[in-house]
């Protein structure tokens, strides 16, 4: 892991300089070491400035505090801001902090960037949210970090506001990370030979299968993705989040998936006799596929928010991390099942 000389540098316009003020002020008062040009002067003197800002910015600062406005925007030789982004498309954690003075749009910026805004929240807010994102940096939990005890370990002892949101979307994203094989091949409608091989006409089979999709969905509404089982995990409001209830709680989704994906892949699987049966357990196989699009939505939106979590909480967003349970099949899938079923051998 990198270490900086610096925890956060600061880019802005000079008109903008009385409202950055006040957040520089109360992030020393915070203990967050902060690079600040107008306390460098001494420093700068006699030295190449296109050479001492691109190091600043690109390898001095774990973030740079980017405060966006027409007056910054307009002057489009500023070389913070060229070397700060450069450095934000080369890294894939996040680096660039932008904060917003007005609505200007902040050309070479991803719009799905979280952003906090000075119209809305004041300088104490914004200086808690840096000292929110600087712990969750020296817990080295991001979603793309090795789940460990040790490094479970470090988010629950530096805590950053959302902690438990951080752990258990990671659980769930690296956990599906495994399976993305076996999920895309299920949207082929393929898998390997299990060994089976169905003879008759496959009517007792597929009502085996229509009662195994049944009881995993009904372990998983009634038994564990249930309203008590998530705050048993994550506490009530106002209250912290037990550690181990939310990584097995992670571990159940992902596990969730993986059954619902083995379900399809028996059937794909299976080799069978007749073409009738083989046709009508293909229909039943993507009774699967709305279930499994809708987890994986979960999983990919979980690992986009856990990027700027300390943003969007500071925004007041509302983290929804209930899974989505629409174990319904399609009219349309429904009546193509039951036509294949009515053409299957008596």
């Amino acid at each position: 892991m990198a270490e900086y000389e610096f925890d956060v540098a600061l880019s802005y316009a000079e008109e903008d300089q009385h409202l950055v003020l006040p957040v520089v002020a109360l992030l020393k008062d915070f203990g967050v070491d902060v690079f600040h040009r107008k306390e460098r002067e001494a420093e700068m003197w006699g030295l190449d400035l296109v050479e001492y800002f691109s190091e600043a910015f690109s390898s001095r600062a774990r973030y740079v505090l980017l405060f966006t406005s027409r007056h910054y925007v307009g002057k489009w030789s500023r070389l913070e801001r060229r070397t700060a982004l450069g450095r934000a498309l080369e890294q894939h954690t996040e680096y660039v902090l932008p904060i917003r003075i007005d609505d200007t749009a902040m050309p070479g910026l991803s719009p799905h960037v979280g952003y906090l805004d000075l119209r809305v929240h004041d300088a104490k807010t914004i200086a808690d949210a840096v000292v929110q994102k600087l712990a969750q940096h020296r817990a080295e939990f991001t979603p793309t970090t090795p789940i460990t005890p040790k490094s479970v370990a470090a988010l629950v002892r530096e805590k950053p506001r959302g902690w438990e949101y951080l752990l258990y979307a990671t659980v769930v994203a690296q956990g599906l990370e495994a399976l993305q094989q076996k999920y895309r091949e299920h949207f082929l409608r393929y898998s390997p030979r299990n060994g089976t091989v169905e003879h008759g006409s496959g009517i007792e089979v597929i009502r085996d299968r229509n009662v195994l999709l049944s009881e995993i969905i009904a372990v998983a509404v009634d038994s564990v993705f249930t309203p008590s089982t998530q705050e048993a995990a994550f506490g009530r409001s106002g209250e912290p989040g037990d550690a181990d209830r939310i990584v097995h709680l992670g571990e159940l989704f992902v596990r969730t998936f993986d059954e619902i994906l083995e379900w399809a892949r028996d059937i794909h699987g299976t080799s069978y006799a007749d073409a009738h049966a083989r046709t009508a357990a293909h229909v039943q196989a993507r009774f699967a596929d709305r279930q499994l699009e809708a987890m994986h939505k979960v999983a990919h939106d979980l690992r986009e928010v856990a990027d700027t979590l300390v943003e969007r909480l500071t925004a007041g967003e509302v983290i929804d991390m209930t899974v989505p349970l629409v174990f319904e099949v399609e009219p349309a899938l429904e009546r193509e099942f039951k036509t294949a079923l009515e053409r299957l051998p008596r």
